[in-house]
């Protein structure tokens, strides 16, 4: 995934080989995580892997709320002409994922990227980690210095190490859907409360590249999780919101999923020479749009420390500044778009 890569990228700026595995053979399909902050942008220039961003994503500074379809309130992020980037841009997963990727390899003497291989076993001690991959060619080992736990909120790596994420899970399921259109509202965020497209609860719309708008939607503490992602209920949602806000063309449903939203992490970011990055360490609510940026900060803040401690510029001990750090940005997060949610 995009954390994962990004910390190989980093890595690999410092000079430090890394083996990159994925248990997928493909990009992630939908779009996911689609708003990536004016931050993340600083950290992709830096990376110098930012120009395909630049070119497909959406920026945008201003957000809309409304209350029973009337507009209540617009948001404006600051920005000034001193800024090299946009406060937001919109760009699906799989394009950050790719453009990640063709950055890799331009790496190809220190990125070593492995499809299909699945961790099935870690273990650690004073000199390094020792890993087992299953592959559809069969299982092999494979030894490194250090471990940067990078898969996500399912982690296995954190269920094999015997690790649980502690916090809230917060009240509310959403649905989520890619809806392919055209569409002539500008680029910006829209939140629409107690709407005649979903009367008693929330739904987001974003704009994205290629004609795709995110729809994002609350079901009811009532309502079935299963039926509510069942394609015929998911269509006629789809349809009744893009009813609201004036969509009487034509449209094509490209994916949908359900989340809920949460306020998770780890106790401990390292454990021993396994660093936890992105949603295996911490999962945030998706108001706010931190998951994925928090994972690109941790990324390299986790890679320019091993890259220090394995080039003899600093202690192992170095390490443990990695997680009060990154922890602490989790928890600062989690007061804000804990709010948001709630």
């Amino acid at each position: 995934g995009p954390v994962g890569l990004t910390a190989a990228i980093a890595l690999a700026q410092h000079g430090i080989a890394s083996v990159l595995l994925d248990r997928k053979n493909t990009v992630n399909d939908g779009s996911r995580a689609i708003c990536v902050s004016r931050y993340s942008f600083d950290t992709l220039h830096q990376l110098g892997a930012v120009a395909p961003f630049l070119a497909k994503g959406l920026g945008w500074t201003k957000g809309r709320c409304y209350y029973r379809d009337q507009l209540i309130y617009q948001l404006e992020m600051p920005h000034s002409e001193q800024e090299r980037f946009l406060p937001m841009y919109n760009i699906q997963q799989q394009f950050i994922e790719q453009y990640l990727i063709d950055k890799a390899g331009e790496y190809p003497r220190l990125i070593d990227l492995r499809w299909q291989s699945d961790l099935r076993e870690v273990q650690q001690n004073a000199d390094g980690v020792i890993l087992e991959i299953g592959t559809p060619e069969g299982m092999y080992t494979l030894r490194g210095k250090y471990l940067l736990a990078a898969d996500g909120a399912r982690s296995t790596i954190r269920e094999l190490l015997g690790l649980r994420l502690r916090g809230d899970n917060l009240p509310g399921n959403y649905v989520i859907a890619d809806v392919r259109m055209q569409h002539d509202f500008p680029t910006e965020r829209r939140s629409f409360f107690e709407s005649s497209g979903n009367p008693d609860a929330t739904v987001l719309v974003h704009r994205q590249p290629d004609n795709i708008w995110r729809v994002d939607w609350q079901i009811m503490p009532q309502d079935n999780p299963e039926e509510a992602v069942r394609e015929a209920n998911v269509r006629e949602r789809v349809q009744a919101i893009l009813g609201m806000i004036g969509h009487e063309g034509e449209w094509e449903l490209e994916w949908w999923s359900i989340y809920t939203a949460n306020t998770l992490c780890l106790d401990d970011y390292r454990q021993g020479r396994v660093v936890f990055i992105g949603d295996s360490a911490h999962i945030v609510p998706i108001f706010g749009v931190r998951g994925l940026n928090n994972g690109i900060a941790d990324a390299v803040n986790a890679a320019w420390k091993l890259a220090y401690v394995l080039k003899g510029r600093a202690a192992d001990s170095l390490l443990d500044s990695y997680s009060p750090e990154r922890r602490g940005a989790t928890l600062d997060v989690f007061r804000n778009a804990g709010k948001s949610s709630r």
